[in-house]
């Protein structure tokens, strides 16, 4: 993201510039996803700019998939559905063989040293400490998908003094509460892997798991968590529609 200083040096267009300087108010102010962002009008006087270059930089923000418009309440930042995301990798039903989202627990959090890898990921120095999060999802108490997640310690420092049975289902709107860290996007690479031993999964070796590889950014686009989830092969599905 552009600082201020940059806006001198090039000619940015100024609706760019309110864009911008949304995404920093956003950023600034730890912003909920149930409280509507100003007002076109008030942005406009806050920026001392038009309705109209209000209007273009939060379209583009609306495209960016970063803010949501709801018809009479107004536009809000948005919290992307990351477990749809993940699910689409995974079917998974219930005894009455309804599409089910699995139950989040996480088992163990702890502060370790330096994994060169996992910080390569995450843009860190090769000395910053890291929290790693040891999770499962369970569907009806059977454990289906086993998570092991990293983040920099720097940024996350205050989940050490939450107990794990105080974790949200969710990961992301928890993160957001508790250390301000909002989830705008992420990417993601999907492996099939073999001569893996699952401790939660309680796998048999030979039994191929599915592997998701996903390094999650902030509304800056920076790296802030790497995630590897592993599940049974058995209950892989990808189903994508094309128009």
């Amino acid at each position: 993201m552009l600082d201020d200083d940059a806006f001198k040096n090039f000619k940015v267009p100024r609706y760019e510039q309110v864009r911008w300087q949304i995404q920093k108010l956003l950023i600034k102010s730890k912003w909920t996803i149930e409280k509507p962002i100003p007002t076109e009008l008030e942005l406009a006087s806050m920026y001392s700019v038009s309705v109209g270059t209000v209007r273009k930089a939060v379209e583009c923000l609306v495209e960016d998939g970063l803010l949501i418009k709801q018809q009479g309440k107004g536009t809000f930042l948005k919290q992307p559905n990351f477990d749809s995301s993940l699910m689409r990798f995974f079917r998974l039903r219930n005894k009455q063989g309804n599409d089910v989202q699995p139950i989040g627990d996480v088992k163990k959090l702890s502060v370790v040293h330096a994994i060169p890898e996992i910080n390569a990921k995450l843009n860190l120095s090769e000395t910053d400490k890291l929290i790693h999060i040891e999770r499962v999802r369970k569907n009806e108490d059977v454990v289906v998908l086993s998570e092991k997640i990293w983040l920099p310690e720097s940024l996350f420092l205050s989940l050490k003094d939450v107990a794990i049975k105080n974790f949200g289902n969710l990961l992301y709107p928890f993160y957001y509460q508790q250390c301000g860290q909002f989830v705008s996007s992420a990417v993601e690479q999907l492996s099939f892997e073999t001569n893996i031993q699952d401790q939660y999964l309680q796998n048999k070796i030979t039994d191929p798991l599915v592997k998701v590889c996903r390094i999650a950014k902030s509304i800056e686009g920076t790296a802030i968590e790497y995630r590897e989830s592993f599940g049974f092969a058995e209950n892989f599905n990808y189903e994508i529609s094309i128009h």
